[in-house]
């Protein structure tokens, strides 16, 4: 009897050792819809800040062309109010994610 129980913990502690060598290639990365949507809100607001942006910068170089310091003032500080989001690293690699900031020319 005492040979049969420790032949059934012995049996028990082995059999469940398993080992499998993962590397990053062999796991896909997934996430829920909910998680997807709420990436693409995100990065849709971002893109709509970016639009406005450029459009106030092109307003202030033509102030500036026009020398008209009122619209120049107004534009500028209408430019400071957009909201500019942080946008993490690896959610830059999104295909809807836009480009900004100063590498974009106006």
């Amino acid at each position: 009897m005492k040979t049969t129980i420790k032949l059934l913990i012995i049996l028990f502690l082995t059999s469940c050792y398993h080992s499998s060598n993962l590397t990053p290639e062999l796991t896909k990365f997934s996430r829920s819809a909910g998680m997807q949507k709420e990436i693409n809100r995100l990065l849709e607001r971002d893109a709509n800040n970016k639009k406005l942006e450029r459009i106030y910068l092109e307003e202030i170089r033509l102030a500036e062309k026009n020398n008209d310091q009122d619209a120049f003032k107004f534009y500028l500080s209408e430019y400071v109010k957009v909201e500019r989001l942080k946008i993490p690293e690896w959610m830059k690699k999104e295909h809807d994610y836009v480009e900004g900031g100063v590498n974009i020319k106006y």
